[in-house]
């Protein structure tokens, strides 16, 4: 049996998309920004599929390269949309640990991009 654990982590930053359906969205805006982080795998011998401390030690530095940051297509490498950065978030990650599930990157209270493996 599989059992998952998930952070959350929080940041606020700015981007300015460059291509979008919308003109207002080329326009310099920020978002309070919430990142959910699961891992998933069989539970260890304390019974935990990941300690909540190792979790924040893995993602915590890649949060803090965006928090309250401005990035654009040229500094971010592609247009930054929820989705871009919510793969990035994701892959950068699973660089560091296999077991990582799923990343769901928050752009408001009511609307989220998911990449899950």
């Amino acid at each position: 049996m599989k059992t998952a654990v998930t952070k959350i982590f929080s940041f606020a930053m700015a981007h300015q998309l460059d291509s979008c359906y919308t003109e207002i969205c080329k326009n310099i805006h920020g978002h309070g920004y919430r990142l959910e982080v699961t891992f998933e795998g069989d539970l260890n011998k304390d019974g935990m599929v990941m300690d909540f401390k190792r979790m924040k030690e893995i993602v915590q530095p890649i949060v803090d390269e965006f928090d309250h940051n401005f990035i654009t297509i040229d500094s971010f490498g592609m247009n930054p949309t929820a989705e871009n950065m919510a793969k990035h978030f994701f892959n950068r990650i699973r660089e560091q640990i296999l077991s990582i599930k799923k990343v769901r990157l928050w752009e408001t209270d009511t609307c989220y991009a998911e990449v899950s493996y």
